[in-house]
């Protein structure tokens, strides 16, 4: 028994070692995510990578993001320049982090603009194991990192079956996407009813943690906002942060103002944007009159900001 388990290990570890080592054709990991977030990945790899056009605003956050910038508007009214929406369904700090160094590889961005929310998530990006660097999904921020384990075998289970797709030739390319801009979202309104519903739950109390629970919980999205930073300083990249809560959130400023105000300016969208209920197709994103609202206020904060 001991025999065949030295055996089995003596086969297995070349093969672990050749599919770590082994370069992927990045593309094939976002072309492979078609069925997440509206295929969605697939065009942000394209705008960075196979687009020649200048990306000098970059946007990043979730469908909050996605639905609530309208790039196209910025890039035509703002004094900066060529702004993109590349925001991402769903939350996960180390996403942004994943995106921001295949970005400064292709382009040479002037401002990161990064959306915050109420409060930071705790977890990993569901998608960062599948278009990370083996080298960032084995060695992220080890500490307060729940999912560290699941996102080393989701990234080699992955990059597996990507080669076997090369080797068979099972996978076809998909078409280059040449849109310029990422923003999309509904002319749909929610409903009175429902937003006041929404409101109402949302006005409830929650107990505060402690500060050893606070500091515990956020250890892992501060690490990930520290390396953040460090690569805007390190190449003359301005970063803001831009505050989007949901629909009757009660929070003035996001509960990390503080981490964000040690980094760079802490944009707070006005209230009478996100109390208007015409403004939102459900309850945590805007619609095409709210996003075209919050994106005419930020050109003029944008515009003041280049000015200073």
């Amino acid at each position: 028994m001991k025999k065949l388990i030295i055996n089995t290990l003596l086969f297995l570890i070349p093969i672990v070692i050749l599919i770590v080592v082994l370069p992927i054709d990045k593309r094939l990991k976002y072309q492979g995510l078609k069925d997440d977030c509206f295929n969605h990945g697939i065009w942000i790899y394209d705008r960075i990578n196979n687009n020649d056009k200048p990306i000098d605003i970059a946007f990043m956050g979730s469908s909050h993001t996605v639905n609530g910038i309208d790039d196209k508007l910025i890039s035509e009214n703002n004094q900066i320049g060529e702004a993109v929406n590349l925001g991402y369904c769903r939350l996960g700090r180390n996403l942004s982090y994943a995106l921001l160094k295949d970005l400064i590889a292709k382009k040479k961005i002037k401002h990161l603009i990064l959306e915050v929310l109420e409060d930071e998530d705790r977890y990993s990006h569901p998608i960062f194991p599948y278009i990370s660097s083996t080298y960032d999904v084995l060695l992220p921020t080890p500490f307060f990192n729940r999912d560290i384990l699941s996102d080393i075998w989701t990234h080699f289970v992955y990059k597996t079956e990507i080669l076997q797709d090369v080797i068979y030739q099972q996978e076809q390319r998909a078409p280059i996407r040449l849109e310029e801009y990422g923003f999309t979202t509904s002319t749909d309104t929610a409903s009175v009813e429902y937003l006041d519903a929404i409101a109402l739950e949302r006005s409830k109390p929650v107990p505060p943690m402690s500060k050893f629970e606070r500091d515990f919980h956020m250890n892992f999205a501060r690490k990930y906002l520290s390396k953040l930073y460090q690569i805007c300083n390190e190449n003359n990249i301005q970063i803001t942060f831009l505050y989007i809560p949901a629909y009757g959130s009660l929070l003035v400023k996001p509960k990390e103002f503080e981490t964000y105000s040690k980094y760079g300016k802490v944009l707070i969208v006005p209230r009478q944007i996100l109390e208007n209920k015409h403004n939102w197709y459900d309850k945590g994103h805007l619609n095409q009159a709210g996003a075209t609202a919050l994106s005419l206020w930020l050109i003029a904060q944008m515009n003041d900001i280049n000015t200073k």
